[in-house]
């Protein structure tokens, strides 16, 4: 990876967000029922002070994510590419309009800086999933920083509208793992030892488009610098059984999870949703 120094900015970024999520996380205790909540129930036969370890560094990862978050218009293409590298881009190669391949990411690291790293490769034949902000100037701002390489940003919602309207889209990409509480297609599988209900996105639209689908993990390698490697959750024209595509974003999502349980999004009330409840 080419080296790139921090500037002074990204610097007081970090030392001031990263004071912020001291004071809201371990002194003020924001969501703390919930990330120690979540941390119990996914590694049961931790100890006390494994758990107490990964609630620390988690706090220290979210303050780093937020000074990226903030500095991300200040990155331009060549400090992105030099800041996010791809492990293996030939997977990517035989994404093309007519056959998009489908790119699944989660909460884990910097998926933002992953996900505009993926609009350097495919500029406008990338189509991000998104779900609008309730706040207009927080929604107005995301999808201004998120679309500045090009990449086209469309509801959920819509996707299948965008497609019919547009012939060049060589990739979709989107986040998977929060939990789907509007969504009417769900997956239930075991996931960090519990039932969980994952949102079926990724693998309907791969069906619907026969597409591959892709997930790709970002890796940490350095206080702001990624690595994004795919692995292929089926193969081009495989037929699967309902719901295996999904099994396997998971499982792979819970691998990584055990191998950097700090950089996951242990805030998120993931599991508010019971295979028993009505939805």
């Amino acid at each position: 990876m080419t080296e790139v120094a921090d500037p002074p900015c990204l610097r007081l970024l970090y030392a001031v967000m990263g004071a912020a999520a001291w004071i809201a996380y371990r002194l003020l205790g924001l969501r703390r029922k919930v990330i120690r909540g979540n941390l119990a129930r996914s590694f049961p036969g931790w100890s006390v002070g494994q758990l107490s370890a990964v609630e620390r560094e988690f706090a220290q990862r979210q303050g780093e994510f937020m000074a990226e978050l903030l500095y991300t218009p200040r990155v331009d293409a060549g400090d992105m590419r030099a800041r996010v590298r791809i492990a293996n881009p030939g997977l990517l190669v035989g994404a093309a309009p007519g056959r998009p391949v489908i790119l699944v990411g989660a909460h884990h690291c910097n998926s933002e800086w992953a996900t505009q790293r993926m609009s350097l490769e495919f500029g406008e034949r990338l189509v991000g999933l998104y779900k609008p902000i309730r706040n207009p100037r927080m929604d107005a701002w995301f999808r201004r920083v998120r679309s500045r390489f090009g990449s086209r940003l469309v509801p959920a919602k819509s996707v299948l509208r965008e497609l019919a309207r547009s012939r060049d889209v060589a990739a979709i990409g989107l986040i998977a793992d929060q939990a789907p509480t509007t969504s009417p297609e769900k997956h239930w599988t075991r996931f960090l030892g519990q039932d969980t209900a994952f949102y079926m996105g990724p693998e309907l639209l791969g069906r619907a488009l026969r597409g591959q689908v892709l997930i790709g993990r970002v890796r940490r390698l350095a206080r702001g610098r990624y690595e994004v490697a795919f692995e292929a959750l089926n193969a081009p024209g495989e037929r699967l059984p309902h719901g295996e595509v999904t099994d396997r974003y998971a499982r792979a999502l819970e691998a990584w999870i055990r191998d950097d349980p700090a950089g996951w999004w242990w805030s998120h009330k993931r599991w508010k949703l019971t295979r028993d409840a009505p939805h």
